[in-house]
C-alpha cells in the first residue's frame, strides 16, 4: 500500500472560508472608515484595509496549498488497490481556490473536500 502524507495539506481548507468573511467585514469596515462624512479616526480605513488584503491573500495562499496537495494526494494514490481516487477530485481543489474570490463556491467546494478526506478515511484509515 503507497503512504501518502499529502493529505495533511488538504486538511486545513476550512481556513478559506474564515479568511473569506474575515475579507468581506474588513471590506464593509474600510468602506465605512473610508467615507468622508463618517467620524472614523484617522488609521482606520489603513487599517481595514490592511487587514482586508491580509486575509484575502492568506486565503488565496492556503487554497492554493490545499489544491496542490490534493492533487499530490491523488497522483500518490494512483494504482493503490484500496482506494485509487480519481483526478477529478482536483476541481473540489479548484473551486475552493476560487471561493477565495467568490465566497458562493465554497458551498460547494468545503463539502467536496469533506467528502474526499471522509472517503480517504473510509478507505485508508486516514486522516
Amino acid at each position: 500500500m503507497t503512504e501518502s502524507t499529502w493529505w495533511y495539506g488538504i486538511v486545513p481548507f476550512p481556513v478559506v472560508v474564515l479568511t473569506a468573511l474575515i475579507t468581506r467585514v474588513a471590506f464593509r469596515a474600510f468602506a465605512a472608515a473610508a467615507h468622508p462624512s463618517t467620524d472614523a479616526p484617522l488609521g482606520a480605513s489603513v487599517a481595514w484595509f490592511a487587514l482586508q488584503t491580509l486575509s484575502f491573500w492568506t486565503g488565496v495562499l492556503v487554497a492554493v496549498l490545499v489544491l496542490g496537495c490534493l492533487l499530490a494526494d491523488c497522483r500518490a494514490l494512483s494504482g493503490n488497490e484500496t482506494w485509487s481516487p480519481s483526478g477529478w477530485w482536483g476541481l473540489a481543489g479548484v473551486v475552493h481556490l476560487g471561493g477565495v474570490i467568490v465566497p458562493k463556491l465554497l458551498l460547494l467546494s468545503v463539502p467536496a473536500l469533506s467528502a474526499y478526506l471522509y472517503r480517504r478515511h473510509v478507505r485508508l484509515g486516514r486522516p
